[in-house]
């Protein structure tokens, strides 16, 4: 019997997957229970576009994860900001201002969300800054805030 995986089921497979299983255990578990359908045709032929879609916009994803891995490693980013004479900021500098500046400076756009700061950058000089592109890749780039004159 044929059937088409709604959920994860272990030892089976992932949500999508296509799977020859015995007749009974087929109808008398796993449909009763909810975790599998039986692959018609039509239902196969929809899953399988749904995988082409999933499929491309990983490749997109992933060609904008190396366009922003290529144009952003180990670069120096400007931010001009108010401090006093220790070299204090009058107000902090935080994922949003640094978002700002890469696109300005470099026309690229990048989420807030994927800037990993443990608090707004409050000092001048160098600070480095690490961007998530999602998954395990990540980018260090370098936060040089001077003083504005």
């Amino acid at each position: 019997m044929k059937i088409i995986l709604v959920q994860h089921v272990s030892k089976l497979g992932n949500p999508g997957d296509i799977l020859e299983v015995a007749p009974g255990y087929g109808r008398n578990f796993l449909i009763a229970k909810g975790f599998v359908r039986e692959a018609t045709r039509d239902v196969v032929v929809r899953v399988q576009a749904v995988k082409q879609k999933k499929s491309r916009k990983q490749e997109q994803v992933k060609k904008v994860r190396n366009e922003l891995h290529n144009v952003l490693s180990g670069q120096v980013i400007l931010i001009r900001a108010s401090a006093n004479e220790e070299g204090n900021l009058f107000g902090g500098i935080g994922p949003k201002e640094i978002v700002e500046a890469i696109e300005k400076r470099k026309k690229i756009q990048v989420d807030p969300k994927a800037v990993n700061l443990p608090h707004h950058l409050k000092t001048l000089g160098k600070h480095e800054v690490v961007l998530s592109l999602g998954g395990s890749d990540s980018i260090t780039i370098t936060i040089n805030i001077a003083r504005n004159e």
